[in-house]
């Protein structure tokens, strides 16, 4: 049987590696539009991924900043 801080840590690395799953996902798209798209949906998309990249780091430099050594 697991510890209330066991599962924590495991809830914990399972959300990190979601986050940088999802960054690596995002940064290949916004590599293959470029990020001076051809159009103006290009560029609109360019932007969200860009904010949706930071976004996530945000939320990973919390997570490992609020983990216990």
């Amino acid at each position: 049987m697991y510890h209330a801080t066991a599962v924590q840590n495991q809830a914990g690395e399972d959300w990190q590696q979601q986050l940088l799953e999802e960054i690596a996902t995002l940064e290949c798209r916004l590599e293959d539009m470029g990020m001076d798209g051809d159009c103006a949906y290009e560029r609109a998309m360019s932007r969200l991924y860009t904010t949706m990249v930071e976004d996530r780091r945000r939320q990973l430099a919390a997570l490992r900043h609020a983990r216990p050594a």
